[in-house]
């Protein structure tokens, strides 16, 4: 007789239906950790209400706890109630009440160091720990955050419960390398925060994170042990996909979101030198930027370097996951961009990129996880500037123009390695060891 799986909380503000891509991540560990012989009970917020834009989160969402069962796992949906903050917000923007609703922010980001009750979903944290005391077979929580202040859970069931707990860093907190404009008040949340997380953190069995560069910094800002488990990705979402028929004209994509941060212009720069030096053919060459309007002053970033290029760019709405997939899978060339010298940020897009097979160009690169990933890659190219990165697009062009594209088969054995199943193993092992 087999043994019985162990079950196991996972507490995520994202999960599906929501469809922002941290969404993956905890249901690639509910949807595996079975293999290994765990049972997921996932806890997250209604989703309900579609995200189309930053915004859409403040809306409330679902009215009734929602219980789903699957087959190897399950989730409880809670209903999601903005505060006034919220409200206002939902119901105005940035049209009324904006010193209010500054006021209200300010509340709620300094009260939640100190009482649970202040954070809007709260309802996670309290459903929880009345699971958690009904269920004393619950040995091990994993939470996943962003948004941070979910963390706090963590280390509230920790001490009321005596229970094990992971912290699942998708991003890093305090330790961001991303500088931002902060102020007093933003000084004063700094150092709450930097508190805050500490804190929480010494009652963590360890911390998980997306790259090793992350892992290894957090781990030290916080005196705590650290793995990593990267993002990944699910096969069967992209196996319908991997003998698509490429477009007519020679097609290049990078998908989601741009930060300031991601030199874009040393691409674009390589890229007007390449549709420069095939005028005969510029009506076959296509730059495509899917999801980029989501946010309209990134888009106007774009349009504006590439002035005079209209005819071979593509500004594109937020689409459907399935139509960005098999747009990309249709393309010749899927682009990646570091974030300058920052390390250890992986997008999501490292994932769908091998997971769809495509050759990539990542330029400029980070000299991290991207060079590292995409160099050990079979289609994968680093461009450190913008004449290497004006040579590979040549060098595909050709074999675009010679009908010789189907001579590039990606590497699956090399592929398999970033899969989600297998990352729900490694996490798994760091479960194991947990007493």
């Amino acid at each position: 007789m087999s043994k019985p799986l162990e079950p196991i909380l996972i507490l995520s503000y994202f999960f599906p239906p929501c469809n922002l891509t941290a969404a993956q991540r905890t249901l690639g560990f509910a949807t595996y950790l079975h293999q290994f012989g765990y049972y997921p009970i996932v806890i997250t917020r209604n989703w309900e209400k579609k995200i189309s834009s930053p915004d859409d989160m403040h809306h409330d969402s679902g009215k009734a706890i929602i219980h789903e069962k699957h087959e190897n796992y399950e989730v409880y949906y809670l209903p999601y109630k903005g505060n006034l903050r919220d409200r206002l917000y939902a119901k105005y923007g940035n049209e009324k009440w904006i010193f209010l609703r500054k006021l209200l922010s300010f509340i709620e980001l300094t009260g939640q160091h100190f009482h649970t009750d202040f954070i809007p979903f709260s309802n996670l944290y309290h459903f929880a720990d009345e699971y958690i005391s009904k269920t004393p077979s619950i040995k091990k929580i994993i939470v996943s955050g962003n948004p941070f202040e979910i963390f706090r859970f963590g280390y509230k069931l920790s001490c009321k419960h005596s229970i094990s707990w992971i912290a699942d860093y998708r991003d890093d907190w305090n330790t961001t390398e991303i500088v931002e404009t902060r102020g007093l008040f933003g000084s004063w949340l700094k150092r709450l925060n930097v508190w805050s997380e500490r804190r929480y953190m010494k009652t963590a069995f360890c911390i998980t994170s997306i790259s090793p560069f992350y892992a290894r910094k957090i781990g030290v800002f916080n005196n705590r042990p650290s793995e990593v488990v990267l993002n990944g990705f699910f096969p069967k979402d992209y196996e319908k996909f991997q003998q698509h028929d490429l477009y007519n004209e020679f097609s290049i994509v990078y998908n989601g979101m741009l930060y300031a941060s991601q030199r874009i212009e040393v691409f674009l720069d390589a890229f007007k030198r390449f549709v420069d030096a095939h005028p005969a053919h510029r009506s076959r060459i296509r730059l495509r930027f899917p999801g980029i309007l989501f946010l309209e002053e990134v888009a106007k970033r774009v349009e504006g370097f590439m002035k005079g290029y209209e005819d071979v760019l593509e500004l594109l709405p937020r689409i459907p996951r399935e139509k960005v997939l098999e747009m990309q899978a249709k393309s010749h060339v899927l682009l990646m961009v570091s974030h300058g010298e920052t390390k250890g940020i992986p997008s999501s897009k490292i994932y769908e990129y091998l997971g769809l097979g495509k050759p990539v160009l990542v330029c400029p690169t980070d000299h991290d996880i991207l060079h590292e990933t995409f160099e050990s890659y079979n289609l994968g190219r680093i461009a450190e500037n913008q004449d290497e990165a004006f040579q590979y697009l040549n060098g595909w062009f050709s074999l675009y123009l010679s009908n010789g594209y189907g001579s590039l088969v990606a590497d699956r054995a090399y592929t398999q390695r970033f899969t989600r199943d297998h990352q729900a193993g490694v996490l798994a092992e760091i479960l194991d060891r947990i007493d």
